[in-house]
């Protein structure tokens, strides 16, 4: 993959993070709001009601130091995934609890659950002009689910990629290795950005996307360049330009957009949030209630002592909740109930929180034989916050006699296969995804799965299930297996904050605030 000049230096990123006290205090707005519009921008009185064309944004976002990369299925920081979000066009997106189009207009099961069919738009071309076709959702299909990829999609577990087959250049039938009872919310859960027929590199010169803006230069780990692509079926984009810098500080993202040298910035600290109103030309933005982040822990269970679910519960009712969330979060959230995926559709928000009770967490632990155990933390700065978690958890975790050691690493050291594997337990946090994505994803992973029969039953079926009313029976099932005795210790369910310049507009979540959509983002 070929590196390209920086447009910021490391002085210059250093500089940012240290700019703090001459910066300017951030307003927090009354657009900030839990609405439903996911825009990281209220327009003022004066603002243009119609978007405008031209001009570059600058977008600072958690980086993945050199392993960024442009192909979206091996992308695994928020830069990559802003990134590649307006390079390629997905099949299916979800959003507000509903399924929308994109390069695929419907999936449809045949009668007998042995395949799927899907109908593609018409008229959509590549960033080199030429047409796009069943072919290429063909090509992107087999290449995620190919065993040579160290993680390949979930959705090798369903699909028999060898058996697909093109019934002409905008319909394709998909056969199934297990049944799919709504395949398009799946293909949206997972995400399938379509890849170009035969691609083979991916690096600026031979990326190939259909999405609004095309990439005309990329630096790994520091920063890339699109530019407007104005033959896209949905409309050329608004924006000239779109920079998108890597910065894995979080006050150097904020201050990158103080002094004007940047236009957005996600993640903001919630310290920075807390320091309340104050003048000056940028904007913090609150995502919707449906937008927010889980925060938690997962436990391995396919070691000690968390093999045992006494143990599991006994971590589950010795953490202190209220205290992660007003310490780590600073009260911008509320309590979680050991379920990622607050706000999408099925997800079991009736399912109670359990009440701290150190005296039974300890009883449990005896009962295991498991007490004055060590466990190991492994944690990185993936979200703001994580690591405080981490640091926290393990002082409470001494309440009941748990040893807890916070293994703290890099974001880009902290997905490692073998080193995941070797701990007892991962920091993580997870937006709102579909369910589908969720559960499919982290069972994928040794290290994050939840090993139990029943509950493996359960989810197959709640994908596999075809009715609306049934499907969320049996989503209800997967949720209250993994709430009684799983393997997910989800404290907390953070806001979603932004910084943006006040000429920002239209920069909108697409299902998930945290790795915004700019394709449709324009400058006042």
């Amino acid at each position: 993959m070929s590196v390209h000049p920086n447009p910021l230096s490391r002085r210059r990123a250093m500089g940012m993070a240290a700019a703090g006290g001459a910066a300017l205090s951030l307003p927090l707005l009354g657009g900030c709001s839990d609405d439903d519009t996911g825009e990281a921008a209220t327009p003022r009185d004066d603002a243009p009601a119609r978007p405008r064309r031209g001009g570059t944004l600058t977008a600072a976002l958690a980086g993945g130091g050199p392993a960024e990369s442009l192909d979206p299925f091996s992308a695994a920081s928020p830069a990559d995934f802003a990134r590649n979000r307006v390079i390629y066009d997905v099949l299916f997106w979800s959003a507000h609890d509903q399924v929308q189009p994109g390069l695929a207009l419907s999936a449809t099961t045949a009668p007998g659950g042995t395949s799927f069919t899907l109908k593609l738009r018409k008229g959509v071309v590549w960033h080199d002009g030429s047409p796009f076709g069943a072919k290429d959702v063909a090509f992107t299909l087999r290449y995620v689910t190919s065993p040579d990829r160290t993680y390949p999609s979930e959705l090798s577990g369903y699909i028999d990629p060898a058996g697909i087959e093109a019934e002409d250049d905008h319909t394709l039938v998909v056969p199934l290795s297990r049944p799919i009872g709504d395949p398009a919310g799946l293909l949206a859960a997972n995400q399938i950005f379509v890849l170009k027929d035969g691609t083979k590199a991916f690096e600026p010169g031979k990326v190939m996307g259909t999405g609004p803006l095309k990439v005309t230069d990329f630096a790994p780990g520091r920063s890339s360049t699109l530019r407007r692509f104005d033959d896209h079926w949905d409309g050329a984009p608004y924006l000239d330009e779109l920079v998108v810098l890597s910065l894995n500080d979080p006050q150097a993202r904020v201050n990158a957009v103080r002094s004007g040298q940047a236009d957005f910035a996600a993640a903001l600290p919630y310290t920075e949030a807390a320091k309340g109103r104050g003048a000056g030309p940028t904007v913090v933005h609150k995502g919707t209630r449906n937008e927010r982040t889980g925060f938690g822990f997962m436990l391995s269970t396919g070691r000690p002592p968390f093999d045992d679910p006494r143990v599991r519960k006994a971590v589950r009712l010795a953490v202190d909740r209220q205290s992660l969330v007003d310490t780590v979060l600073l009260g911008y959230g509320e309590v979680g109930n050991d379920l990622y995926g607050a706000g999408a559709q099925y997800y079991a928000d009736d399912l109670e929180p359990l009440a701290r009770d150190v005296d039974q967490a300890r009883s449990l632990l005896r009962a295991a034989g498991a007490e004055g155990v060590q466990i190991t933390v492994r944690s990185a700065e993936i979200e703001t916050g994580c690591n405080a978690s981490a640091e926290l958890f393990a002082e409470q975790m001494k309440d009941i006699g748990l040893k807890v050691k916070a293994q703290t690493v890099s974001a880009a050291e902290f997905f490692d296969v073998k080193a995941m594997e070797s701990v007892d337990a991962v920091t993580f946090a997870i937006y709102g995804f579909p369910l589908q994505a969720i559960y499919t994803r982290t069972a994928l992973r040794p290290s994050l799965a939840f090993d139990d029969p029943q509950f493996k039953r359960s989810l197959a079926d709640a994908i596999a299930v075809r009715g609306a009313d049934e499907r969320q029976q049996a989503w209800r099932r997967v949720q209250t297996a993994m709430h009684d005795r799983g393997n997910w210790v989800v404290w907390g369910f953070a806001d979603t904050l932004s910084l943006a310049r006040d000429r920002v507009r239209g920069v909108t979540g697409r299902g998930t605030a945290k790795y915004p959509y700019l394709g449709k983002a324009w400058l006042a």
